[in-house]
């Protein structure tokens, strides 16, 4: 619960540095850009998932395939 409060209380701001740092990760670890999607996009819109947890006493699941 603590990072999806952290995730509903993180500012754009915040979330721009974050996906920023994502990115140069997959960049160190694979050489490569590993993914196309837009990862301030995901991150925006799972900060708003979690909003909307927090708000309502729920939670976050994430798998991955």
């Amino acid at each position: 619960m603590r990072l999806t409060r952290a995730l509903a209380g993180a500012s754009a701001a915040a979330l721009d540095e974050l996906a920023g740092r994502w990115s140069a990760r997959l960049r160190s670890e694979d050489r490569d850009d590993m993914t196309d999607d837009d990862l301030t996009a995901v991150l925006k819109g799972v900060a708003r998932l979690a909003v909307s947890a927090v708000d309502t006493g729920g939670g976050l699941y994430s798998w991955s395939y």
